[in-house]
């Protein structure tokens, strides 16, 4: 029998989830992911800090964080002070815009919609705390089926989805395009209006 969990709280991994067959979705050779990041780091960079919401609690493997779309990449990224209405400048002056080229087959653990129930989790562990989503990611990480990554709404921009790739992925990953983030004017416009933020 399942553990009913407080509202509105995350669960924890459950015991049996390595038992549990893993909702999995693909994303398959030759899409395109979108990542915005501090241009002094690589386009692949898999991180070990401890401080995003999929990285390893133990800092035993890299995360790499990019999105679906570029409204997802820049939702993630630049929009986490909630309520905040200015972006700061050098927040934009600071990052880069690149493309990722996926160049095989990409198995994702669906950590949103129908793949909630299979895994005993809610949406909360996409939108809670972030000490229970790491939980999450080293439970996935080990298990059996040996997933390359999450897949998960997005925080800021819910109908927008957002990936953390373990760094098993790297070699299945090749920058495709890179930019300044503030190159294209009329690309951040777009952004800036869609979410009704300014720059300070």
């Amino acid at each position: 029998m399942g553990t009913m969990v407080r509202e509105g709280a995350a669960p924890l991994p459950p015991a049996d989830l390595h038992s549990r067959a893993l909702p999995i979705e693909t994303i398959a050779a030759g899409s395109t992911l979108v990542r915005i990041h501090p241009t002094k780091w690589s386009a692949l960079h898999f991180g070990t800090c401890g401080d995003n919401r999929f990285d390893d609690p133990d800092r035993r493997y890299g995360v790499c964080y990019a999105a679906l779309t570029l409204h997802g990449a820049f939702a993630e990224t630049l929009l986490r002070q909630v309520g905040a209405t200015l972006v700061p400048r050098a927040s934009i002056d600071q990052r880069s815009i690149t493309h990722l080229s996926v160049l095989a087959d990409l198995r994702l653990v669906t950590v949103h919609g129908a793949g909630l129930v299979a895994l005993g989790a809610t949406a909360a562990v996409s939108s809670g705390a972030y000490d229970v989503s790491q939980h999450w990611s080293r439970a996935l990480h080990s298990h059996p089926a040996a997933a390359d990554g999450i897949l998960y709404r997005c925080t800021h921009d819910n109908d927008k989805i957002a990936v953390a790739l373990f760094d098993g992925a790297r070699d299945r990953l090749q920058t495709a395009q890179t930019a300044p983030l503030g190159l294209d004017r009329h690309r951040l416009g777009g952004l800036l209006d869609r979410y009704r933020v300014g720059l300070s």
